[in-house]
């Protein structure tokens, strides 16, 4: 998977070829600050590729300090929140808050503690239950980091299947050759299930309520009268000052007991406040990120402008009395020997930054599928961030949490400091040492201007950290946009910026990055779809040595041996509108030289790979993508041979045989006129005419019935509305159907597994086996 790094022996005297106009690439000094010199362009004016001068893009003086007992924890915050707290609470709470006096300006930082260094890491163990390493005998879940597992909604061991879909975990063995479904568990509600397992322990991840919270309510204080003295009478009277409790947000851990698939159980659940971010797993231990905001503060509102002062003073009252529940996430673990509950946190475990970073608390928290929860669990192994999470990056001795900050809305509703902010916004990255036999710790943090597209901005290799980041806020709708990227190294407890290049994808986005070992790949698209080669080398001159420009865009790359990149996104105009999912073939043997060899298209279809690397599978040279299209073309996989061009192997779909018993007429698009919305329709195949009496639908089609009396609104001119009824056979008392595949998403293929010559392709309904040979269904088994 890591090949092509290989091609850029022969190309480190290339990057001179790109033009003035192209990417800038700057080696930093060692205080990560950029010299004068490297900002100048050949006739002596600044010139930046990130829209910055002389600060590299990046900054490094973030690095955190643990507390030292609960008693700083406790002045620290409460003195945050006293600084911010008004009539209306925090002004929502967690998030990413910035002070009037700090918002704009880099506060200097205090003397740090540096943390011991953590173990190094052992070598890894096989992964769990998912990514199959060097066993070739089946596919695990595409994962960005080989030997590295992530959760998945599917997993294998080759042996069995285990899927989550409706709610349901599925065992399907496949021992004795016969598939059959061994062992069902309804789980708990919640979104965004996924798991590992490994022997006879699966781990299903999830978010869901559960976490008894008292939810503020308005209005309580009015101008007139003392407001404790209102809230004291609110009590007296039995009047909550907030409504019933309600389950706010929780991650939650369920442990599964495998040992007998007929009698599949949950043995233990951990449940933690806050929201569950992801995790990675290596052999059998698994590192999963949270971030928790502070739920439990109970903020009294003001009936009107005229009460505020009263109610932020009973607010600060509320905030001098907090105690650490408030602001530490806490914990349950039920199992059968009962329940234990407590603070996820030991006060020294929390580190914060020096300049406010918000109230959030990012948790790593350490698992083991070996011991299990009930047994295995130690919330003092924890180790925590006071600020917020979004993305997770795991290398083989390194766990990163990104933060996304959040502006305040007293900030949002300015618009010159919004947008000095958003031209100024920065992404704090947050290394964790990790090994196989020692807690995670916490070990640097650093800063890059502007904001993260997905996990795969973030790559590590030899000890470099590599960044790519596009400028401004999330939220920044100018298109100045840039993409840049950064090189940090570790240096005590800070990531320092030790190189860079910039002038990726001017006014434009990023939309996919594949970063490995000595190369990396990048898209950025507004019209033209820009493909960046860059050569990483050297971590204090990378470089960019190739550029393709070609219409449409990739948000997905995938290596293909060592001279090739699948790339994955939409085919597009020109002017930049989608037409359709597009499979490109980039040709990168030559690094200087990048060229699209090969193109695959299928208009008016999207595929789940574009927003989830783990729908993609790679078995060989075989690839499989799984397919949707609103025009009926295919609601399913298509397999590709990925050689030197793209060649479509075959198609699989989950409708099955669907007998057509319909009385309807299927509209000609010839009877109608372009500028009818019917037309449009129909010229898909996807309207039909039915008198009153027929008997409608569409062979294992959804449709949609419209009566002529409603249709007729459809039009301007009824005049119009008649003709075209007349043209078409539509009465007066009948009716048009729009229709559409039921399958698009019921039958919608999710992900897919190969195991020995089998293709297994799940969807949220079935789980079918396919040969690889033929393709000929081999088993279905129903997951409704």
């Amino acid at each position: 998977m890591r090949a092509l790094p290989a091609l850029l022996a022969a190309t480190a005297l290339l990057a001179g070829a790109c033009s003035d106009d192209g990417p800038i690439s700057r080696p930093l000094d060692d205080d990560g600050s950029e010299s004068p010199g490297d900002l100048a362009g050949d006739d002596g004016n600044a010139r930046s590729g990130d829209g910055r001068s002389g600060d590299g893009g990046a900054r490094f003086v973030r690095a955190l300090r643990p507390f030292a007992d609960c008693s700083a924890f406790i002045d620290h915050v409460r003195a945050a929140a006293l600084e911010r707290v008004g009539p209306y609470g925090l002004d929502g709470g967690g998030g990413y808050w910035i002070a009037e006096d700090v918002a704009l300006e880099e506060m200097a930082v205090d003397d740090v503690a540096v943390p011991a260094e953590a173990p190094a890491s052992e070598p890894a163990d096989e992964p769990a239950g998912g990514d199959a390493g060097s066993d070739p005998s089946y596919t695990g879940t595409n994962v960005q980091e080989l030997g590295i597992d992530e959760p998945d909604i599917i997993k294998t061991d080759g042996e069995r299947i285990l899927v989550i879909s409706n709610n349901v975990l599925t065992y399907v063995d496949l021992t004795d050759g016969d598939p059959r479904v061994a062992g069902e568990l309804s789980l708990p509600e919640g979104w965004g299930h996924e798991l590992f397992f490994s022997g006879d322990r699966a781990f299903v991840l999830t978010n869901g309520g559960g976490w008894a919270v008292p939810m503020p309510v308005e209005p309580l204080v009015d101008a007139g009268g003392d407001a404790e003295a209102q809230f004291a009478d609110a009590a007296a009277e039995s009047i909550s000052p907030y409504p019933p409790e309600y389950q706010a947000p929780a991650a939650v851990i369920l442990e599964i007991d495998l040992t007998d698939p007929r009698r599949l159980h949950v043995a233990a659940t951990l449940t933690i406040e806050g929201q569950y971010l992801s995790a990675r797993a290596i052999g059998d231990r698994v590192r999963l990120a949270v971030t928790s905001p502070p739920q439990q503060l109970p903020w009294v509102y003001p009936q009107s402008p005229a009460g505020e002062d009263r109610a932020e003073q009973t607010n600060r009252e509320i905030v001098e009395q907090s105690t650490l529940d408030d602001w530490i996430p806490g914990y349950e673990v039920s199992a059968s020997g009962g329940t234990s509950t407590g603070p996820l946190l030991a006060c020294d475990r929390v580190h914060h930054p020096a300049e406010f970073s918000g109230f959030d608390m990012i948790t790593v928290v350490d698992l083991d599928l070996a011991t299990g929860i009930d047994d295995g669990f130690t919330p003092r192994e924890a180790v925590g961030v006071l600020a917020s999470g979004q993305t997770v990056y795991s290398s083989n001795d390194r766990f990163y949490v990104a933060t996304t900050k959040w502006a305040g809305a007293d900030l949002v509703r300015d618009d010159d400091r919004f947008r000095d902010w958003t031209d100024d916004y920065e992404t704090d990255l947050h290394a964790f040492a990790i090994s196989t036999d020692a807690p995670t710790e916490y070990v640097a943090s650093g800063s890059v201007a502007g904001t993260l597209l997905n996990q795969f901005s973030l790559d590590e290799h030899e000890g470099h950290l590599r960044v790519i980041t596009t400028d401004g806020s999330p939220w920044d709708e100018r298109n100045r946009s840039e993409s840049v990227l950064t090189v940090f190294a570790e240096r005590g407890d800070t990531l320092e910026p030790v190189g860079r290049v910039g002038g990726l994808g001017k006014g434009e986005q990023l939309f996919s990055a594949r970063l490995m070992d000595d190369i990396g790949f990048a898209v950025t698209f507004r019209q033209i779809d820009p493909f960046y080669v860059l050569d990483l080398s050297e971590p204090t001159e990378p470089r960019v040595v190739g550029e393709l420009k070609i219409p449409g865009f990739s948000t997905y790359l995938h290596p293909v041996g060592d001279r090739h990149v699948l790339g994955i996104g939409q085919a597009a105009t020109e002017e930049g509108v989608p037409l359709g999912l597009k499979l490109s073939l980039f040709d990168v043997s030559d690094p200087a030289d990048p060229r699209e060899v090969s193109v695959w298209t299928m208009e008016g279809a999207t595929s789940p790979v574009e927003h989830d690397h783990r729908a993609f599978q790679m078995w060989g040279s075989t690839a499989i993508v799984p397919v949707q299209s609103w025009a009926g073309d295919v609601t399913g996989a298509v397999l590709f041979d990925i050689g030197d061009t793209i060649a479509e192997i075959g198609r699989i779909d989950h409708v099955g045989d669907v007998v057509d018993s319909s009385d309807c007429r299927p509209v000609d698009p010839d009877a109608l006129t372009p500028e009818s919305e019917l037309f449009w329709m129909a010229r898909d195949g996807h309207v039909q005419v039915c008198d009153a009496d027929d008997r409608g639908g569409w062979g294992g089609w959804y449709c949609d019935p419209i009566p002529a009396r409603d249709l007729v609104h459809w039009y301007r001119d009824p005049a119009t509305a008649e003709a075209e009824f007349a043209a078409i056979g539509l009465s007066d008392d009948g009716r048009v159907e729009i229709c559409w595949p039921d399958g698009y998403y019921h039958d919608a293929i999710q992900r897919s597994l190969v195991i020995g010559g089998t293709l297994w392709t799940m969807s949220p309904t079935t789980l079918q086996g396919n040969l690889l040979d033929g393709l000929a269904v081999t088993a279905r088994i129903d997951l409704r």
